[in-house]
């Protein structure tokens, strides 16, 4: 999970309220709940759609503040009375020595003569750098039917954002105040941390990681400590491998030990 910190009136990291904070377990419906009713306290229309509508995504899908940030309008659509929204994947994979020894051949080949063992630390290092890794793009398309509470959410603030700005390229794009009013700059889309700003007032002990981890719970609170649940919170939360769907399940499913009867001794 990703981890908060908590910052006091001087700036400095609260040592206390951040560990309280990052052992706090996932949101609860009733929460969750809470939250959009504190939204609704908001006075300006769109603010108050545009908040409800991020809590909706990110309640719905469990995907990840850049994976919602990044929708672009087009993405989300209403078919047959299900909603479907088309996240985008951008995965990090770093590159192989091999794609290092390259690099060095064209770059530094004098390094070229260092000992394997220098070799193959230089090149850890450097796929931590941006030649180091490439980022490749995926699609993943969710879908839920229109009626669903928070689909229903979702489609009420786009309808307001169909008839407000309806040149914005991006579900939640950017924009600012200009003399009492709000601007839409419809090609460019909210930061990651313009949406934790967001959630904040609405709940200072959530935050937008924590949805998904909240995701990933109840998939495997539902489903047990079982290979179903393994493969649905893969599948669902879109993560690289099985390793931390794994993790997901350990960390929340319940294992049902086998009852067993009373043995009863005969004299």
């Amino acid at each position: 999970m990703t981890n908060p910190r908590v910052y006091d009136a001087d700036g400095e990291i609260d040592a206390e309220a951040t560990r309280e904070l990052r052992n706090r377990p996932p949101l609860t419906t009733e929460e969750i709940e809470e939250m959009l009713l504190e939204a609704d306290k908001i006075e300006n229309e769109y603010f108050k759609l545009r908040a409800k509508a991020v809590i909706s995504f990110a309640k719905k899908f469990g995907k990840r503040r850049s994976e919602i940030t990044s929708l672009e309008r087009a993405d989300v659509k209403v078919e047959n009375g299900f909603l479907y929204v088309t996240f985008t994947l951008r995965k990090k994979h770093k590159r192989g020595l091999f794609q290092y020894l390259k690099f060095l051949k064209k770059n530094e080949p004098s390094a070229l003569a260092k000992p394997l063992s220098e070799l193959e630390l230089d090149w850890r290092e450097w796929a931590q750098t941006k030649e180091g890794y490439i980022i490749k793009e995926e699609k993943r398309t969710k879908s839920v039917d229109a009626f669903d509470r928070y689909a229903k959410i979702i489609l009420a603030y786009l309808n307001f954002l169909d008839d407000e700005y309806p040149d914005a390229k991006y579900v939640f794009p950017s924009g600012k105040e200009v003399f009492g009013s709000y601007v839409v700059f419809g090609d460019k889309h909210l930061s990651g941390r313009h949406l934790l700003r967001m959630i904040k007032p609405l709940n200072p002990k959530a935050w937008m990681h924590l949805f998904r981890e909240t995701k990933g719970a109840d998939i495997a609170k539902a489903l047990g400590r079982t290979l179903t649940a393994v493969y649905e919170v893969r599948e669902t939360l879109d993560l690289e491998n099985e390793q931390t769907a794994i993790r997901y399940v350990r960390r929340y499913a319940v294992q049902e030990m086998k009852a067993e009867r009373e043995v009863i001794a005969y004299e």
